[in-house]
């Protein structure tokens, strides 16, 4: 039996913001309180989080989405098809 399934999406969540602030990738954009926002966690001990708005958070996912796709189809079609009972 195969282990569990790692997830690739380690440190993204939905949230609503908790305070207003700025967006992280586009300062002109602002979060009002309570508003959802795309939260990354930055890698390392004690390295906080990014928010960014949701039309910078759609795009950045859209990209992700599309950037997975494209490494799917590669890992496709350079993997030797698995036989069944192996």
């Amino acid at each position: 039996m195969p282990g569990r399934t790692r997830s690739v999406l380690l440190g993204l969540e939905v949230k609503p913001a908790g305070k207003a602030c700025n967006c992280k990738r586009n300062k002109a954009h602002r979060i009002l309180k309570g508003e959802a926002r795309l939260v990354v966690k930055n890698a390392g001990p004690a390295s906080g989080e990014n928010g960014y708005c949701a039309t910078c958070g759609e795009a950045m996912l859209a990209e992700a989405q599309r950037r997975l796709s494209e490494l799917m189809t590669t890992l496709r079609g350079s993997t030797p098809p698995v036989k069944p009972g192996a």
